[in-house]
């Protein structure tokens, strides 16, 4: 079943390496992150309009039969709002993972060691 997964926190509090356990948990699942999308920009680009190409991509994902992960860092309101009505719009369920919640810390993977 298709769903929109929404992980939100600080910078290095974990989102990428949540997000990975999830994308190998399920093949048709892709991942937005923000950081990617604006080193992929030749020119500086404000955050929010960031947030909308994220949307955007979500929600072109979604209709195309993919379930979405998105890194959504810290969310405004008017975050929340965009990214309940991306899945609305899409028919799928969301859901909320914010990595300062106890129950989601513990779903994230341990750093491995460098070597």
């Amino acid at each position: 079943m298709k769903e929109l997964i929404v992980i939100a926190g600080p910078a290095n509090s974990g989102k990428y390496p949540l997000a990975k356990r999830l994308l190998d948990e399920d093949p048709r699942r892709l991942l937005v992150h923000r950081d990617p999308i604006r080193a992929s920009l030749s020119n500086p680009c404000d955050e929010g309009d960031i947030t909308t190409l994220m949307g955007g991509m979500a929600a072109v994902l979604l209709e195309q039969g993919y379930s979405v992960i998105a890194c959504a860092w810290n969310m405004e309101p008017v975050d929340f709002l965009m990214w309940t009505e991306v899945a609305a719009i899409s028919k799928v369920p969301c859901r909320w993972l914010d990595t300062r919640n106890p129950e989601v810390q513990a779903l994230i993977p341990p750093l491995e060691p460098s070597a």
